[in-house]
């Protein structure tokens, strides 16, 4: 008999203020692409479907500026809470009920279509809880939930990041190696930007 095949619903993290870089990094200039039509480009071969994506306050930029037709935007109405009150958002509306969640912040962008199908397929083969690709020793994103963890996640408070779940679940999280440094690579200052792509936030 064939194995069930599994149902990997992607959300794209986007919902941040971006004091930082000083401008929405969903829409930062990645060669032809922002970042955020990047990673669905990379979705759209890796992990075909609906993608989630949760934005804040500059969410009507964002949306204006996107055209793919699978993506559905949730506004996140205090982004300020951390990420995980995005994640606790695209989990309340989940369509359909997926086994297993994967989680992109949208500050990191790089990352290939042929590490998200090893993620994807470490997932489908194994029953880890969660699947986190690692290069270097660190651990980075996107990372992937299995439907087991989603009422503790929607059940953490305030501000806790989704790491301190993954370290309470370690025996249950299958590390994924990768030489992909783009897993680790938050995209978070001008600096961090100009080193990605050798242009200033002024071009």
């Amino acid at each position: 008999m064939a194995s069930k095949v599994q149902v990997v619903t992607p959300v794209v993290l986007a919902a941040g203020d971006s004091s930082r870089m000083g401008y929405p990094k969903a829409l930062l200039r990645a060669g032809p692409h922002t970042f955020l039509s990047l990673i669905l480009e990379t979705l759209g071969s890796a992990c075909p479907g609906d993608v989630t994506v949760v934005v804040g306050k500059h969410a009507e930029q964002i949306r204006s500026r996107t055209v793919d037709s699978s993506v559905r935007f949730l506004v996140n109405p205090r982004p300020e809470l951390g990420q995980i009150s995005s994640i606790q958002l695209a989990l309340r509306n989940l369509e359909p009920d997926p086994d297993g969640c994967l989680i992109w912040p949208v500050d990191q962008p790089m990352v290939s279509g042929a590490l998200v199908r090893a993620l994807i397929g470490a997932f489908e083969a194994s029953e880890a809880w969660i699947v986190v690709p690692v290069c270097g020793g660190r651990r980075g994103h996107p990372a992937i939930f299995r439907r087991q963890l989603f009422q503790e996640l929607l059940s953490w408070p305030e501000g806790v990041s989704p790491k301190e779940l993954i370290r309470s679940h370690s025996a249950r999280t299958l590390l994924l190696a990768t030489g992909e440094s783009a897993v680790l690579d938050d995209i978070d200052t001008p600096e961090d930007y100009f080193r990605l792509t050798g242009q200033t936030l002024a071009r």
